[in-house]
Parts: C-alpha cells; sequence; structure tokens
C-alpha cells in the first residue's frame, strides 16, 4: 500500500470502534462494506475499541476454537486474529475526561456536578461500568499471552498484547511508537518518514489543530465543546483539589462534617482503590509475569499523584 495516497476526513474512516453496530452488517453478520472497502484500501484491518479483553475476539471468522493455540498454563485462548495494543490513563485523568464528554454531548447531558460524577463513577453507576475491571480484565489477558517468541530479526512476533501508557507516550513519544513498530513489524517505514511525516501529526497539538478528524461523531455536541481539550496528566486531581477548594472557602462556622462533604471526596477516591483490593488483585492476575514495566503500568493507572512515576512501584 502507498499509504501517501491515503487520506481520511475523520480518523474512524481506517479506524472504527468495533462494538457499534452502524459499522457492521448484522444481516450478513460481517463488517459493513464501508468499512471493508477501508481495510482494502489501507491493506489491513483497525478497529479502535472499549471493550474489555473477554470480549474481545479472538480468532477470525474462517477459524475455529480447536484450531486455536491455548496457553498451557490458564488454558486461556491465544488470539491468532491480529494484534492489540492497550493503552491504560490514569483513571482519574479518565474519570475528568469523561466528565468533560459526558457534560457536554446532547444526548443525555450529564447535569449533575464532578463530585456526584466521580462518586458515580466509582461506583460502576457511569456507562463502561468500574475503570478498575477494565485494567484488571487487560492484567489478565496479558498474564495469559505472556509468553516470548522472536524472529530472525530478534523482533517480537508471537505475543499479540502489547502494553502503554498515556504518560509514557507524553513523557516520549518517539519511544513509544518505536515499540508500536517493532511489535506490529512495521520497521520498513524509513526513519526519515518516522521523523518528518508521522511522528508530528501523533503529537497532541497537531491533533487539536486537525481536530475535525478526531472530534467522535457517535453523539453530538453542545456548542463549541472541544473533544481534544489540553491533553495533559494530572487533570483528575487538579478537579478533585478544585472542589476542595471551593468547599473550604464556601465552609461554614460548624464543626460538623456531613457525610458526603465534597472534601471526602480525595479520601473516598484512596479507600475505593483499597478497599476494591485492586493491588492484589493486579498481583494475582500477573501471577506469572515476571517484567516490573508491566507492574508499574498498573499502578501508574491509579496512583493519585499527578506527576509521572520516574521510578518501578512494585505492589
Amino acid at each position: 500500500t502507498d499509504y501517501h495516497d491515503i487520506d481520511y476526513v475523520h480518523v474512524s474512516d481506517f479506524a472504527p470502534f468495533f462494538e457499534i453496530d452502524a459499522h457492521w452488517d448484522l444481516e450478513n453478520k460481517r463488517l459493513a462494506e464501508s468499512v471493508r472497502a477501508n481495510h482494502d484500501r489501507l491493506g489491513c484491518r483497525v478497529f479502535n475499541t472499549h471493550l474489555r479483553w473477554e470480549m474481545l475476539p479472538k480468532y477470525s471468522e474462517d477459524q475455529h476454537n480447536n484450531h486455536i493455540e491455548q496457553n498451557s498454563s490458564t488454558g486461556a485462548l491465544r488470539p491468532t486474529c491480529g494484534k492489540f495494543l492497550y493503552v491504560t490513563r490514569n483513571i482519574l485523568d479518565v474519570c475528568a475526561s469523561f466528565y468533560h464528554h459526558l457534560s457536554n454531548q446532547k444526548e443525555g447531558t450529564y447535569t449533575e456536578g464532578f463530585p456526584r460524577f466521580a462518586r458515580d463513577w466509582m461506583a460502576g453507576k457511569i456507562p463502561f461500568g468500574s475503570p478498575l475491571h477494565h485494567l484488571l480484565s487487560f492484567a489478565q489477558g496479558f498474564n495469559d499471552n505472556y509468553y516470548s517468541g522472536k524472529d530472525c530479526s530478534g523482533y517480537s512476533v508471537n505475543r499479540p498484547l502489547l502494553l502503554l501508557s498515556y504518560e509514557d507516550m507524553k513523557l516520549n513519544l518517539r519511544e513509544q511508537v518505536l515499540r508500536i513498530i517493532e511489535f506490529l513489524g512495521l520497521q520498513y517505514i524509513p526513519l526519515d518518514v518516522l521523523e518528518n511525516e508521522l511522528l508530528p501529526t501523533f503529537d497532541f497539538q497537531s491533533m487539536k489543530e486537525n481536530s475535525q478528524k478526531f472530534q467522535p461523531k457517535s453523539v453530538t455536541w453542545l456548542d463549541g465543546f472541544q473533544f481534544l481539550r489540553n491533553g495533559e496528566v494530572g487533570d483528575g486531581k487538579k478537579l478533585i483539589v478544585a472542589v476542595e477548594e471551593k468547599v473550604g472557602r464556601n465552609d461554614t462556622k460548624s464543626d460538623h462534617h456531613h457525610e458526603n462533604d465534597d472534601r471526602l471526596l480525595h479520601n473516598e477516591y484512596q479507600a475505593w482503590i483499597e478497599n476494591e483490593r485492586y493491588s492484589e488483585l493486579v498481583k494475582e492476575c500477573l501471577r506469572d509475569v515476571n517484567d516490573d514495566y508491566v507492574y508499574n503500568i498498573f499502578h501508574t493507572a491509579v496512583v493519585l499523584d499527578t506527576e509521572i512515576p520516574k521510578g518501578v512501584t512494585k505492589f
């Protein structure tokens, strides 16, 4: 494929959401013709998704379960239909982003403030359920597929799941893109093309300047809302701090603390992580994995600090 000849009006032209009905020919149980045509132009199939690991397909329509290799220790099916990239982000930042998202879409606009949203989100009452369950799903998926395999050039070719973090991409985008290139076997991309044509378009500011290509089309938006807002690390912590500072300024002389006092939001988040036994369950999910980087990714996803951890934190 000559990628210089491929242009797109919107990113979903080539990377549609896997779980959206409009992208499927439901009557014939196959991809919609427009999606198939664009994938033919691209030379491969690419999807975006919010689904958990266990909900994703593990083999293509022309394969059968009994032809799929299993993990000898867990019995889990090893995917053969493609490769998967899982991008984590600190879930407080995810919470803040989703709050702005749902508060600015016309369909079912969320009208409560951030404290109520955060509590509903921790309780799994917001669409897509608990973010902790999502993380644990992929931790288990990574464990089930933690096996090595290298081709004659020394590149890993068999492991179907690559873990990435938003924080690492903010810290060193080039390094993370090189990991993706190796994982997908795209080493044939010339270095000058990567440096001069590709990497500049992956930068958040470049995406924001071309926001019409990335603004979700599955919903309609309130006037002026920009889906690509600031792309920073620590947005969720800032919202919590802002809420608590506002409550402090408006506090009465009474020493009585109400059960739902917004000053408790910070503590509620930490208690939620502990009560859900997240650290313990991640260790259990990753029981066969001996990789500090993997542990660090799943830890960074829940830490309250706004700064990107510089070292490795083991559970």
